[in-house]
């Protein structure tokens, strides 16, 4: 009896799934999904495999989620270690779906060992214009009949992501050139593209708090600077921040690269985040 509920609970969803007729794209991560999502509007159903909030490093997907990369006429990925894995695991179960790795041919900022890249490409406003044009030809070469709408929506897109650019340079000037401290290094591209100063960061690009002498700089840098808070994470927990701030009489300030999914929204948040903690 459980064995025949279990099936058709499954034929329940794959039709409500995929009964619309519509393409289905999924996105391994919200601010891909968004892209997808803001480009292809009615004609696409965009799937997300990570929530907004979620640890790349750490996430599985749920069956669901399988489900609807079995199913699915396209992924888009981000690529730069982030999200590699999830590739072959969407090719295991959809061995011939199209796949965009949106980093493709982006600059891309070194980070840790030789070969590794910083993958937060995305806090970098105008990087990410590149990424919704790559998204937008994708779109276009899995359903061709549509390529006016989702060439419409790029530019309407692309105008409201150059005035959120503008926004953010502007608000973010009198913290211009100022050194900051985090607590893992998230937040490289988004310094480069807004002039803040060098970041330093409380664990490796692989996510290994630093050494004692490593600590000790970083306590002086924040003392020296006169930085008032280090930015934390919104979502992961760090001992050694903890300490940090206690030790360097500096508050937390919690962000989180993807924990917002409108993408708007989420630039807006860590702006302020980073005003907060360095004006």
């Amino acid at each position: 009896m459980m064995k025949k509920i279990a099936i058709l609970v499954l034929i329940f969803l794959i039709v409500s799934l995929y009964s619309s007729g519509k393409i289905s794209v999924v996105a391994s991560i919200p601010p891909l999904g968004y892209a997808v999502q803001m480009l292809g509007g009615e004609l696409i159903d965009t799937n997300v495999l990570m929530r907004a909030g979620d640890n790349p490093h750490i996430y599985t997907p749920m069956p669901r989620k399988i489900l609807e990369i079995s199913r699915a006429s396209g992924f888009v990925t981000l690529g730069l270690g982030i999200d590699d894995w999830i590739v072959e695991k969407v090719r295991s179960v959809n061995p011939s779906i199209p796949v965009l790795v949106a980093s493709d041919g982006l600059a891309h900022l070194a980070i840790g060992k030789p070969g590794a890249y910083n993958p937060h490409i995305w806090l970098d406003v105008k990087l990410y214009e590149m990424i919704c044009v790559k998204t937008c030809a994708f779109l276009i070469e899995l359903a061709p009949e549509d390529k006016d709408v989702f060439s419409r929506n790029l530019g309407i897109l692309l105008v409201r992501l150059d005035s959120l650019d503008s926004r953010i340079r502007s608000e973010l000037l009198p913290i211009r050139g100022r050194d900051f401290v985090v607590q893992h290094p998230a937040w490289d591209y988004f310094a480069r593209a807004y002039g803040l100063g060098k970041e330093y960061s409380l664990a490796t690009g692989s996510e290994q708090n630093v050494g004692p002498r490593e600590y000790s700089k970083i306590l002086n840098v924040i003392k020296k600077e006169h930085i008032k808070a280090i930015i934390g994470d919104l979502v992961t927990p760090s001992r050694l921040t903890e300490s940090a701030a206690k030790e360097s009489n500096s508050k937390i300030v919690k962000l989180n690269p993807i924990s917002i999914f409108n993408y708007f929204d989420l630039m807006k948040g860590i702006t302020k985040g980073f005003l907060n903690a360095l004006k």
